[in-house]
């Protein structure tokens, strides 16, 4: 899991879909830790949830609506102004920015 999450956020080398993505070095400790070559080093599937769980739980709402951006990629205003109108008419909603379970 680790390094699906790794290629397509980080690695130039190994993302499938345009290169990796800006805005998500919050998740690069834990990732990092879930790609330790040393498999006894690597955090069990519940301490990756409780830890990030930390993790979402310390982000604004702000961050969690931010767009997903290629690293190079210029984010066009037209593009912008729809996905923030877009987020504005879920938070009016209630609409969380992360389904939860």
């Amino acid at each position: 899991m680790g390094n699906v999450v790794h290629g397509f956020l980080f690695d130039e080398q190994k993302s499938s879909i345009r290169g990796p993505k800006r805005g998500f070095e919050f998740m690069r400790e834990l990732v990092d830790d879930m790609m330790n070559t040393d498999p006894l080093k690597r955090p069990s599937m519940k301490e990756v949830v409780e830890r990030y769980e930390v993790i979402y739980n310390g982000l604004s709402e702000w961050k969690l609506r931010s767009p997903v951006v290629t690293v190079g990629e210029r984010f066009k205003l037209r593009k912008a102004a729809v996905h923030w109108k877009k987020q504005l008419v879920r938070m009016a909603r209630g609409i969380p920015a992360i389904p939860r379970a």
